[in-house]
């Protein structure tokens, strides 16, 4: 089961279970007054794992709080963003619009995972997939039980993720996008903002993807 957290402001979170007591957490965006986690417990649910699809403050904002409510949880994220999750100009949360909150917070209990690299929690294969340009180290996970790709801010509803931040990696947008055009499950995926949307649909209506 997939179940979404929409904050006003931020990313979406998603939650996914077979059983309460091991339940996996995307993105921990925003926990304003306490809504996320108060989500969570509403839903009854214990955290066993928490996938990051990139560490810009927007999805992780809430990961500390998540990580003490849930400490045995582990943290799974692309290597080559791992690196980066306690740097506050590459995560942006050095930007005045943030009001300089400077996330430097770095979890004990994380996993770093390579491209193509399969791994089990709660009960799910779960593969990820590096999808480098929104950010150096951005990366999308497939759910082949849920047929589920929960894709941050790589891929959304007719769109993309932007390249002009200073975390951004544009020359590698289109490699990045050719691994989701071979992809051949019509997958549903779960973007970081806006509506959900299907693989195939993005293929076919989505420019980035079909002028690769």
């Amino acid at each position: 089961m997939v179940d979404l957290f929409r904050s006003r402001i931020a990313c979406t979170s998603y939650l996914m279970w077979k059983d309460k007591e091991h339940a996996i957490l995307v993105d921990p965006g925003y926990n304003i007054n306490n809504c996320l986690l108060d989500h969570i417990n509403h839903l009854e649910l214990k955290i066993e794992a928490i996938l990051i699809t990139h560490v810009h403050f927007d999805h992780i904002d809430a990961l500390e709080a998540v990580v003490n409510a849930f400490p045995n949880a582990i943290v799974f994220i692309y290597e080559d963003e791992a690196k980066e999750i306690d740097n506050p100009k590459y995560n942006l949360s050095s930007w005045t619009e943030y009001g300089n909150k400077n996330l430097v917070y770095r979890p004990k209990n994380m996993k770093e995972l390579m491209d193509g690299e399969e791994f089990e929690t709660c009960g799910y294969t779960i593969k990820c997939i590096a999808t480098p340009f929104h950010t150096r180290g951005s990366a999308v996970f497939l759910v082949d039980e849920e047929n589920a790709m929960f894709s941050g801010d790589t891929l959304f509803y007719t769109t993309v993720g932007r390249v002009d931040l200073a975390s951004s990696a544009p020359r590698l947008m289109s490699s990045s996008l050719l691994k989701l055009v071979k992809l051949e499950k019509n997958y549903t995926v779960y973007p970081g903002h806006g509506p959900k949307t299907t693989l195939e649909r993005e293929k076919k209506y989505n420019s980035y993807l079909r002028n690769i």
